[in-house]
């Protein structure tokens, strides 16, 4: 296959998983089948089965595609060992705050999507997106370890109880943001009342 075809493949996948992404999180999955996705596109059934075997092998697709924009979007990829400071660590933690509400104004729906439906699909979505959550808590947990060896950390803490703390902590950031407001808590709130939070508990004082 020449690369010509490889890409005219990729840009045609990457359009059926864009069509069903934002099928799904305007009108939800169990709401949406082939015929919506393919009519989207403006190609034939045909096409779809050339790249996925069903709606639920697509759905693979979509929720990589959610997961990755969480990944670079909100979370980032800020070195552990580049953080020296209590000021750096909670300057960086409201940054990932503040893209999160950023992303949720970007991609409506998408957090909610993840948060409240992919989840109730089956057993294998929960599996997949845990193992997610098991990446960011271990990213978390070096954070904490690299403040606590450089001394702008509480010794106390235990590194990885610590980045599970954190990673609930963005939970409740991305909750309020698909929430919208309905909480009486402005962006800004957030980011401060959460990152003052960090900075009292993991703190050295």
């Amino acid at each position: 296959m020449t690369s010509t075809a490889l890409d005219h493949n990729a840009v045609r996948r990457a359009e059926l998983v864009q069509a069903a992404y934002g099928l799904f999180l305007s009108q939800g999955y169990r709401n949406i089948g082939v015929a919506d996705i393919v009519a989207r596109v403006g190609v034939s059934h045909g096409t779809f089965y050339n790249y996925f075997d069903n709606k639920r092998h697509i759905l693979d697709a979509v929720i990589d595609h959610c997961l990755d924009l969480i990944g670079r979007r909100a979370l980032g990829s800020v070195a552990a060992e580049s953080t020296a400071t209590l000021d750096e660590f909670c300057a960086n933690f409201r940054q990932v705050v503040a893209r999160v509400f950023e992303l949720n104004d970007a991609e409506p729906g998408m957090m909610n999507f993840m948060l409240f439906e992919a989840s109730s699909i089956d057993g294998h979505v929960i599996e997949r997106i845990m193992q997610s959550l098991g990446t960011y808590s271990a990213t978390a947990t070096e954070h904490v370890a690299n403040g606590i060896s450089r001394g702008f950390l509480d010794p106390s803490l235990d590194a990885q109880v610590a980045g599970e703390v954190l990673l609930s902590i963005m939970t409740a950031a991305i909750v309020s943001a698909v929430r919208d407001g309905e909480d009486g808590m402005e962006p800004d709130q957030v980011c401060a009342g959460l990152t003052d939070f960090v900075r009292a508990g993991f703190g050295t004082g």
